[in-house]
């Protein structure tokens, strides 16, 4: 009785992933997500700090009048980067290493909500408990976004259908990897500043053209995909 619902379970799995690899729709999401969390970010910069944008920290724009915008701006990005994730995991013929990158992005979706339930604190009050855990979450979603990025290079370079994409990937790791030092290294708040939006840009630029390439892959039929030779042990 066991092997026939076995392979019932196996195969409902294989149709919501094949549903969500031919839904057009999903593609969007990688690209939605950043513009709206950055077209957000500008808004609150402009309405809430009245003084030239990008000189306060992305978290602190949580307290003021519109501060709900902010939270909810990490909540969208959070949605948004996982449905890109499941549809680039859905077009990556599922090895090791697409594996390993989705889960670490997974990682970095639900680090972006969970931002949202634990706001970061005012510096001149001190740091509280609820501000240390948005901050050990921040450094998570750097690392973890960055660890996923190498994850999927690691693919791309092996995969012909993406493999122009390979180099790009690692330049996003390395210019992430910049930016995230120079954040945490930088001594004024508004360098942290710039250095975070920085990381944030370089990410979500990555994700757009991710993104480009999974909505034209809707475009034209594609090939059989061409087996990706890599060590499901790695």
């Amino acid at each position: 009785m066991n092997k026939p619902d076995n392979k019932t379970e196996v195969k409902q799995k294989s149709n919501i992933w094949n549903k969500i690899k031919h839904c057009r729709i999903l593609s969007l999401a990688g690209i939605i997500g950043p513009f709206a969390f950055l077209a957000i970010l500008l808004a609150l910069d402009i309405i809430q700090w009245q003084s030239l944008p990008v000189l306060s920290r992305v978290s602190d724009l949580v307290h003021g009048e519109m501060g709900w915008l902010q939270t909810a701006s990490f909540v969208l990005i959070g949605v948004c980067l996982i449905i890109f994730v499941m549809k680039l995991y859905s077009l990556t013929h599922r090895k090791i290493s697409s594996l390993t990158g989705s889960s670490f992005f997974g990682i970095t979706s639900f680090g972006f909500v969970a931002l949202a339930a634990f706001p970061s604190q005012i510096e001149s009050i001190g740091l509280s408990i609820e501000g240390l855990i948005h901050n050990s979450i921040a450094g998570i979603i750097s690392a973890s976004f960055i660890i996923g990025c190498i994850a999927f290079a690691h693919h791309f370079r092996k995969d012909p259908h993406w493999r122009p994409y390979w180099i790009y990937t690692v330049l996003t790791v390395i210019l992430c990897l910049t930016f995230a030092v120079s954040w945490g290294v930088a001594p004024e708040s508004h360098l942290q500043a710039i250095s975070e939006r920085l990381l944030l840009i370089s990410g979500f630029i990555w994700m757009l053209v991710i993104s480009i390439k999974l909505i034209r892959s809707h475009k034209t039929h594609q090939p059989v995909p061409v087996r990706v030779e890599e060590n499901d042990n790695y």
